[in-house]
């Protein structure tokens, strides 16, 4: 469901061309927009389509036919022989739909990620040599001078000197 919903809301279609299908259907046509977008058609099998939006194989072949239907897509079928055939291809012809996508590859940036609009300072500071810090006192103020002579506060092997042995 998470994945139909993403796919659904990707932006991929038009509200007018949205409004016409389910949401199941907007997430496998927002797939298909996306792989026209990417490299011109759309090649993935029916199971891809199904597996990648999270509907069944059925919703994929009720979209795909309805759009077709409606005007919006083409659907190429490749037969090799008698029995096999290839995948198909599908194209986007629908003019308010490739309008659409060209707008919004437009509006996305050049590069792939989030655009920063401000920069940010990374350099690092050396806090030992600036002076500002001093060492401070540990918990039992081991951190004040390691190489004085008293004797260590904490004893190696528990200490004779407890009540309890």
């Amino acid at each position: 469901m998470e994945r139909r919903r993403r796919w659904a809301a990707s932006g991929r279609l038009p509200p007018g061309i949205a409004a016409r299908f389910t949401q199941a259907e907007v997430a496998v046509l927002a797939l298909v927009a996306a792989e026209v977008a990417r490299r011109g058609d759309c090649r993935l099998a029916i199971d891809n389509l199904a597996a990648v939006t999270g509907v069944s194989r059925t919703t994929v072949k009720n979209a795909i036919r309805e759009a077709v239907r409606l005007g919006l897509l083409t659907v190429e079928e490749r037969q090799i022989t008698g029995w096999r055939n290839d995948t198909n291809v599908i194209r986007i012809v629908s003019r308010e739909w490739t309008a659409w996508l060209r707008l919004a590859r437009r509006t996305l940036p050049s590069s792939i990620g989030v655009k920063s609009a401000t920069t940010t300072n990374t350099q690092v500071l050396d806090l030992g040599e600036s002076g500002k810090t001093e060492q401070k006192k540990g918990c039992r103020g081991t951190a004040v001078d390691p190489g004085r002579s008293d004797r260590a506060r904490i004893r190696v092997g528990g200490g004779g000197d407890r009540a309890m042995q």
